[in-house]
């Protein structure tokens, strides 16, 4: 299950990539140093949604979806 979060936040870690890459290629330490410091912030906070988003799901739904035992054992 994906959020519009955690789809913005993977783009913003893909831009940072991106970026990080732009500035080796360009020689500019300041473009190169932006890029990492954003693609750390935006993948701790990738990470943090993920692990938001699955707590919560997990609490959501308390009972498994397994059929009822007794169904099960009946005679036909």
């Amino acid at each position: 299950m994906n959020t519009k979060t955690e789809d913005r936040l993977l783009g913003l870690t893909v831009a940072a990539l991106a970026a990080t890459i732009g500035g080796e290629l360009l020689g500019s330490q300041l473009l190169i140093t932006v890029g990492v410091a954003g693609f750390a912030v935006a993948l701790v906070a990738l990470f943090a949604v993920m692990t938001a988003v699955l707590a919560l799901s997990v609490a959501r739904s308390p009972e498994l979806n397994a059929p009822d035992p007794t169904a099960t054992d009946r005679v036909r």
